[in-house]
């Protein structure tokens, strides 16, 4: 007992080496071959599972548009390899034991060596396992659509005019410390989406940011949309619903994330707070960066914008190459040539208008090209749905006066230069406003008001000192509108006309202008009853017959001016409500009917050489506010004329 002992007590000790302990572990591959080669079977079953696990998110990313991780790729190739060497291993194995169970043999080193190599692929596939557990999340969103460019977008930025705009703004938005917020803002159709969109595109390409991400704002404004625009493209997945403040919090968590992030707000059309949406940014998060547009400079000061940046229409050439490239090499054909440039002129520069004209024509026939040049020539060329639906956008969201005010512009010839303060005299006789007991002081300060909201919003055109004028497809567009707002306007104005257009007399028309024509003679009687303001100015000389006015007795505005018109028509007396009148730069020596237009509150005969003396009938004008003597030669003024005007506010009288 004592010798067995100490036998055994010396074999403890001697199992204690580390060579007896090499030889325990390689028993024990023979002792455990059974064992190994299960756990490796069912190690690849679990990995054949989980790979496919994984595979379905993949499709399932792919299927959402969504751009799957380079490691994820790379960690399926991996496993793929390493099922496939265990897969084959155990092929190996099997045909080996099976042929060694006919044989009645076993096989130790064999035995040995495929014990040892399944614990060795065990041990790599529980590594794959792991490595495949921590993809919670397999795909990242794709970069928002509104950034990459579509192959049939026109880059505009070939255009010299948006290349000095498109590299101040990348400057500004390289500039780490002073810029927050940068404006871009112009017209609708003019080319402001595209514009931002090459601007994210190429910050995006040159990784100058870590995120871009785009929301189109609309008219319609919805916070929760622009919430729900920006968080999918920063991949912001678990966001709340129902609480408002929560879903505040978690997007400017996650905007914070981000190093440098760009976040672009398209078509703004009121200022938002960018701290309801859960933007950060100035001290909040110098990184980041905001990018408006919109169809208000207006906007863009609400917003605070650091820089704002205006986008004109293209240049005359810049317009013939985009339209060019739309349309095709069919534009250099001789027979179409003239035609397709007519039709570019046409569009005024305007980028929307070229691509839906230039569109439409594409690959058309001669025939239509030709029908497309008689329809421009004989009134306006047909506006397309895209134009016509981004201007009545605009349109819509202004007050009712303003609209007002907008489309009266559209009675002026092309490329007119509109004084503003006429305007504010038209204003007054057609009383587009509410507000009773208005002053002329209050209407001057609201049409001026309105014109900067119009000019704001690119409807209208800011010229030289108090003047404005309207863009030829704004224009277009206004007149073919006008009667979905309860204005029918009759407008042949500046087109050369020689004689009264050939329409209907009982037509409803609420405006005629057919200034700026040489026109001679007027006809005998026309009958509109609703008609509120006739624009004649500019015309050549001719003879206004005795019962011309007899059938507009609700007309408000007349103006007279320039035509060189010799004597007023007693039918003159027929329009009761007669609010404005301008007889400026007339041949008339005789004023006196005048006097008897009892609702009359704005008089001009500026520049009427032959006037010398004002009529004494004048001192019945009891309701006059503004009379407007400038430029005559007159050399008496009737005692207790002026006196009599109890309403006078404003007397403009000065000689050259």
């Amino acid at each position: 007992m004592e010798i067995f002992t100490c036998v055994c007590g010396k074999v403890a000790e001697k199992a204690a080496d580390p060579v007896f302990a090499a030889a325990g572990d390689q028993l024990g591959y023979l002792f455990h071959y059974n064992d190994n080669i299960q756990k490796l079977k069912k190690q690849v079953e679990k990995l054949r599972d989980s790979r496919d696990m994984v595979q379905k998110k993949i499709e399932s990313a792919k299927r959402n548009g969504e751009i799957i991780f380079d490691i994820v790729q790379k960690s399926l190739a991996e496993v793929d390899d390493v099922s496939a060497k265990a897969e084959e291993f155990l092929e190996d194995e099997g045909k080996a034991n099976k042929w060694c169970l006919n044989g009645w043999c076993i096989n130790l080193g064999q035995r040995f060596r495929f014990s040892k190599e399944a614990k060795k692929h065990t041990l790599t596939i529980f590594d794959q396992l792991q490595e495949l557990g921590k993809f919670d999340s397999v795909s990242y969103p794709a970069p928002p659509s509104g950034i990459i460019l579509p192959s049939q977008a026109i880059n505009s930025g070939t255009f010299k005019s948006r290349d000095l705009i498109k590299e101040e703004v990348m400057m500004a938005l390289i500039d780490a410390n002073n810029v927050s917020i940068i404006g871009i803002c112009g017209m609708g159709g003019i080319g402001k989406t595209s514009l931002v969109k090459e601007i994210g595109h190429h910050v995006q390409e040159a990784k100058e940011y870590d995120a871009v991400a785009m929301s189109v704002v609309s008219q319609n404004l919805s916070i929760m949309k622009i919430q729900g625009e920006i968080a999918d493209m920063l991949g912001l997945k678990s966001r709340p619903i129902h609480s408002e403040s929560a879903r505040v919090g978690s997007l400017w968590e996650r905007i914070k994330q981000e190093k440098r992030v760009l976040i672009i707000l398209d078509d703004v059309w009121e200022t938002i707070k960018l701290g309801k949406i859960g933007i950060p940014f100035g001290n909040d998060h110098k990184g980041c960066k905001i990018l408006i547009t919109s169809r208000s400079k207006d906007v863009c000061i609400g917003m605070d914008c650091q820089q704002i940046y205006t986008v004109e229409t293209l240049s005359e050439q810049e317009s013939w190459e985009l339209f060019s490239k739309i349309a095709g090499p069919i534009v250099e054909n001789s027979d179409i040539n003239q035609i397709a440039r007519e039709l570019t002129d046409g569009c005024g520069g305007l980028p929307l208008a070229i691509v839906t004209t230039a569109g439409a024509l594409k690959g058309k026939s001669i025939h239509r090209w030709k029908r497309a040049a008689r329809q421009l020539k004989s009134s306006t060329l047909e506006m397309k749905g895209k134009v016509s639906s981004s201007l009545k956008l605009s349109l819509d969201y202004l007050e009712e006066e303003t609209k007002s005010l907008f489309l009266f512009c559209s009675l002026f010839p092309e490329d007119y230069l509109i004084p503003i303060e006429d305007l504010v005299r038209y204003w007054m006789g057609l009383k587009w406003s509410e507000d009773i007991g208005e002053t002329i002081e209050d209407v001057r300060d609201k049409v001026y008001d309105i014109v900067s909201t119009l000019t704001s919003s690119f409807l209208l055109i800011e010229e030289y000192k108090e003047h404005v004028k309207m863009h030829d497809i704004v224009r277009d567009f206004a007149i073919t509108i006008a009667p979905e707002y309860n204005h029918k306007f009759m407008v042949n104005a500046g087109i050369g006309l020689k004689e009264w257009p050939h329409r209907d007399i009982f037509e409803d028309f609420t405006c005629i202008s057919l200034m700026a024509n040489y026109i001679r003679e007027l006809p005998n009687r026309l009958e509109y009853p609703n008609l509120q303001a006739l624009l004649l100015q500019k015309n050549e000389s001719w003879v206004v017959t005795s019962s011309f006015f007899e059938k507009m007795t609700n007309l408000k505005v007349l103006n007279l001016g320039q035509t060189y018109i010799e004597a007023l028509p007693d039918s003159l007396l027929f329009l009761t409500n007669l609010r404005t009148l301008v007889v400026s730069a007339s041949e008339v020596v005789d004023l006196s009917v005048i006097g008897r237009l009892s609702k009359l509150e704005i008089l001009s005969i500026s520049d009427s050489k032959l006037v010398k003396e004002i009529s004494s009938s004048f001192s019945q004008l009891t309701n006059l506010i503004l009379l407007d003597l400038n430029n005559t030669n007159l050399e008496l003024i009737p005692c207790g004329v002026i006196s009599s005007l109890q309403k006078l506010k404003e007397l403009h009288i000065n000689k050259n």
